[in-house]
């Protein structure tokens, strides 16, 4: 846990450099190109290192026990933040192809080319190259606070790799009987480019709020539960069991009704150690976890528990 919450913060810092070194990058080189996509490529860094000391906050919560104020921990906060990041990325994506579909309709955009082609190489590098350092960092820790500030560098690169392929290709046409096109270009490319990366938005804001709201269903983890209760009960003892779980972030809650048999001899000593089993094992797979285990010989508790008509 301790490791994590050191990895996302080093993460975060890294982000929240390459959001300032970005912004001057791209305001610099708006003044000297007068180009509107470079400008967008200006105005986000703003608002992720914004959203980055939020993050920063966030992280160190996580990392923080349930109490008496807060009875369910901290973990809402992360699919809260990444949601937020989502919507964030969605609407400098969706305003992308608003300005390219508006240049389209009224004579395309005229930017000065060559000075914009190194902005773009520069600008496309670093996202690249930080992308692939907090892809790295991610590989032990597989932290989703990581993974969204990732995949919106990895957007951002392939954004400024788009307006330099379109300058490029305009510097081409302007040689060419075709110059009438070159206006065109930049929001054909950029439009194209959009449209391929707008799922991972897309994505992201789908999965945390299902997250916010309940309903995200992970099989993989509710199959994990589903076997290793199998394993820990024996199937002459018990009839069967309820189960659900809710995941916010990295954090999971699991509660289980189970039903034994009403003339099971089953007692407090074997309960608790049921308990510690499943814990433990589940602990080995999932880090931030919380689990309820309920026994009953009433099968009416575990039906009440999943909302069953009883």
């Amino acid at each position: 846990m301790d490791r994590t919450l050191e990895v996302e913060k080093k993460a975060i810092k890294l982000v929240m450099i390459g959001d300032v070194v970005m912004a001057v990058l791209g305001l610099s080189f708006y003044y000297l190109t007068h180009s509107q996509a470079i400008l967008m490529d200006a105005i986000y860094p703003f608002i992720d290192m914004t959203a980055g000391l939020l993050t920063l906050r966030v992280a160190t919560l996580i990392s923080k026990q349930a109490n008496q104020n807060q009875p369910f921990g901290y973990a809402i906060y992360e699919p809260l933040l990444n949601f937020i990041k989502g919507i964030m990325i969605l609407v400098v994506v969706i305003f992308a192809i608003y300005a390219s579909v508006h240049a389209l309709l009224n004579g395309g955009r005229h930017v000065v080319a060559d000075i914009a082609v190194f902005y773009a190489v520069v600008a496309s590098l670093l996202g690249f190259v930080l992308s692939y350092f907090l892809y790295r960092m991610n590989k032990s820790v597989k932290s989703d606070l990581i993974e969204v500030d990732l995949q919106g560098w990895l957007i951002g690169g392939v954004l400024s790799l788009a307006v330099g392929i379109s300058f490029g290709f305009s510097m081409w046409l302007a040689g060419t009987e075709y110059k009438d096109w070159v206006p065109y270009t930049d929001p054909i490319v950029i439009l194209m480019l959009v449209v391929v990366m707008l799922p991972l938005p897309i994505k992201v804001v789908k999965e945390n709020g299902l997250q916010l709201i309940g309903r995200f269903e992970n099989s993989e983890i509710s199959n994990d539960i589903e076997e290793l209760v199998r394993h820990e009960l024996k199937e002459d003892r018990f009839i069967g069991f309820e189960k659900r779980y809710l995941q916010l972030g990295r954090s999971i809650y699991v509660q289980l009704y189970i039903q034994m048999k009403a003339d099971s001899d089953f007692n407090l000593q074997e309960a608790d150690l049921f308990r510690t089993h499943l814990y433990h094992k589940l602990k080995q797979r999932y880090e931030y976890l919380a689990v309820d285990v309920i026994f009953t010989a009433d099968p009416v508790w575990a039906k009440r528990s999943v909302g069953d008509p009883e």
